[in-house]
């Protein structure tokens, strides 16, 4: 599946998805969000979901190095 192909479905597909065929890479914390990062199909997908709230707000592809970037910043080497 491609990128512009797992943009156009619908919120619960995606997670769908993501939960099926994905591979779990890092989280993070941002706003009042906490966020996984995910490899899918060879691209990076992001599961954002609110702090304290069991449901899915969105989850995008990632098309930034800056927000892969901030996931390094909590690993220890």
């Amino acid at each position: 599946m491609t990128k512009e192909e797992f943009r156009r479905l619908k919120l619960k597909s995606r997670y769908q998805i993501v939960q099926d065929k994905g591979k779990y890479l890092a989280a993070r914390t941002h706003g009042g969000f906490q966020i996984k990062l995910y490899d899918l199909f060879g691209y990076y997908v992001e599961v954002w979901k609110p702090m304290g709230i069991n449901i899915i707000q969105w989850i995008e592809v990632v098309n930034r190095d800056e927000i892969i970037d901030s996931y390094l910043e909590d690993l220890e080497i």
